[in-house]
């Protein structure tokens, strides 16, 4: 074997051994590696989409001192979800650093801004303006509003 490289290895022998056996059991205690919940050890997705955009409410209220709410953050949400789906914002993100990112990203925003805000308007404006949508609206809307919140 000397100075060679060794290409592949052939296998001889496999064996396979019982080790141990028994129960583990999982209860609530004080040591820190417990399970709560299986949210505990799974993806977390929810928890890292929304700490973001809270950072951003929590941000503008102790800089500005404005009182936006996890309410407002539902407009932040709206504004991202608009950007991630369209396509010049994909490029500018795949073809530049993050610096060169930013200063293309700031007009598309704005125009993303001021559109959600027309559709806003567009959605408030037909919801006062036509009894047939507004009622249809209603339905939907309260009947979403009652199952969300719990009877007791």
């Amino acid at each position: 074997m000397g100075g060679e490289a060794v290409e592949s290895v052939c296998l001889q022998y496999y064996r396979l051994a019982l080790v141990s056996s028994g129960v583990i059991e999982l209860r609530e205690g004080e040591d820190e590696y417990k399970v709560k919940s299986p949210t505990d050890v799974g993806s977390g997705k929810a928890r890292e989409e929304k700490a973001p955009l809270s950072a951003i409410i929590e941000v503008l209220n102790d800089r500005f001192g404005t009182n936006f709410s996890e309410e407002d953050r539902l407009f932040f949400e709206q504004i991202r979800e608009k950007a991630i789906n369209t396509p010049e914002i994909i490029h500018l993100r795949r073809a530049n650093p993050f610096d060169k990112f930013q200063l293309g990203l700031r007009r598309i925003l704005e125009d993303l801004m001021i559109l959600r805000m027309g559709e806003n308007d567009r959605i408030v404006s037909r919801y006062m303006d036509d009894k047939t949508f507004e009622d249809a609206a209603f339905a939907e809307l309260s009947r979403a509003i009652y199952e969300t919140i719990p009877a007791t």
